[in-house]
């Protein structure tokens, strides 16, 4: 009998190796969609390609920046009088009996241009720690009621309601499926890098990227002891990155490029992640940000 515990470990060592190494299904997927990407996985499987995703309205459901802000606002957290006097791009539109929001300024920006408030939106964000940035960004994904927000539509004060982030199951699968497979999954996103990767690379939302596979809108991080500046694109360009590391460092407004909406898509694309090898993939909304990038297509 002095075997069975012997035949016991290696029983459940097994059992644990099977879970493991078990392929993930696209079960949140239409079974013909579902069959059309396993046999597109597996032509692609293992041969160093890789597959580039957008996140906002994509990955997950809804917008976290245009969530995140005005769940701040409404907490008192981001103001006018603490936002960087930089951002301050046009008169506030207040009236004696309205102040306006810092979403409906974000709105207006976005009526001048999307150049103007895509950037506006990454920044607005500066003056936090990422650690601090972290909790914020997982009170918001944990929400089950959305939050509300006042914008200018003309002269007339209209309320809206903003929904949080929604995790797509099916993406998740997807986004798993393709690394078991050999296939490498990057985050290409409008919004803020850091913010972004808040959610796709912490495993409690199950996208399971690896840190440095988020790319998006990066501003510099200071150390607020040293006054020391440094990016994650620079750091993982000098093989120097530790995510964990930068929690405490403060995220400012001055941007870093290339900036990776509508053609800087594909410029980070060949920057950050190969000049010569076409992706496998690329899925993003079908809206102006990605206009300049296929919606979905094997290369």
């Amino acid at each position: 009998m002095k075997f069975a515990p012997k035949l016991l470990a290696v029983a459940l060592c097994a059992g644990l190796a099977s879970q493991a190494f078990a392929a993930t299904e696209l079960k949140h997927w239409p079974e013909p969609a579902a069959k059309a990407l396993d046999a597109m996985i597996a032509a692609n499987a293992n041969k160093g390609n890789y597959a580039v995703f957008d996140m906002d309205n994509t990955s997950y459901r809804f917008d976290l920046e245009e969530s995140l802000l005005p769940y701040m606002e409404n907490k008192g957290l981001i103001t006018r009088e603490t936002l960087d006097p930089s951002l301050k791009l046009i008169p506030f539109k207040d009236t004696a009996e309205h102040k306006e929001s810092l979403f409906s300024y974000y709105y207006r920006l976005c009526e001048i241009d999307d150049m103007v408030c895509y950037p506006w939106v990454a920044q607005v964000f500066s003056g936090f720690t990422l650690q601090e940035l972290k909790g914020y960004v997982d009170e918001l994904m944990a929400l089950k009621k959305p939050i509300p927000a006042t914008y200018y539509d003309g002269d007339t004060v209209k309320q809206l309601n903003v929904e949080p982030p929604r995790v797509f199951t099916g993406q998740t699968e997807l986004y798993n499926k393709l690394m078991e497979n050999g296939i490498e999954v990057y985050v290409m996103t409008a919004a803020s890098e850091e913010l972004v990767r808040m959610v796709a690379a912490d495993p409690k939302y199950g996208y399971n990227v690896k840190p440095q596979n988020v790319i998006g809108v990066t501003t510099l991080l200071k150390d607020r002891k040293t006054g020391e500046l440094t990016t994650a694109r620079k750091q993982i360009t000098a093989g120097k990155y530790d995510a964990k590391s930068n929690m405490g460092l403060e995220l400012t407004s001055y941007l870093w490029t290339p900036a990776t909406w509508m053609a800087g898509k594909q410029a980070a694309i060949l920057t950050y992640i190969d000049q010569w090898k076409n992706r496998c993939w690329w899925a993003a909304t079908p809206r102006p940000a990605t206009a300049t990038c296929c919606f979905t297509a094997w290369m």
